[in-house]
Order: structure tokens, then sequence, then C-alpha cells
């Protein structure tokens, strides 16, 4: 398995044009294209049909979680979190 790492949203899209990814992590904050911009560009450019999208944000952003699950995202992680979290909240995405 093979791990991208993006530093904006404009820099993930560039990866997904050219990299198969089997899970997005995506921080809702973001510079220079914020996490729903990114996953509405995923969703309509269809750039990574399938993969499971999971954002992750700050406590106090319920409307921007809302909006994510409603364009698309398939779940959301809280920070702070631990590994313990991730893997519960992703592992389920990935069996299948």
């Amino acid at each position: 398995m093979c791990c991208v790492i993006a530093c904006d949203g404009v820099e993930a899209l560039a990866h997904l044009m050219v990299n198969k990814v089997d899970l997005i992590m995506c921080d809702i904050n973001m510079p220079v294209m914020d996490g729903l911009e990114l996953l509405q560009r995923i969703q309509a450019e269809k750039l990574a049909p399938g993969v499971p999208i999971v954002m992750v944000t700050t406590e106090g952003s319920e409307p921007q979680v809302r909006q994510a699950i409603m364009a698309g995202a398939r779940g959301y992680i809280r920070k702070p979190f631990s590994v313990q979290h991730i893997e519960s909240s992703v592992k389920p995405l990935l069996v299948g």
C-alpha cells in the first residue's frame, strides 16, 4: 500500500490525477483549496470513484461535517485523535 501526502487541495488533486488510491483522508481546513472544495472537485471530476473519503476536522465544525457527508464523504474524524480512533473509523471502509 502506498501513501501519498499533499499539503493542500490543489496538490491533492494533482496527485489524484496520476495515482490510484484506496482511501482519502482530508482535513477540512487547508490552505489554497479547503477540504470541502477538494471533495466537491473529486466528485465532479470523478477522480476517485468508489474510494472512501474521510474528513478530518476540529471541534465546532458540525455544519462543515454535515456538508461534507452530503457531498459524498463516508466519514469524519475529529481532532485530536489517536491511532486507534483512526483505525476503528477507517478499517470498516476498507474491508469489503
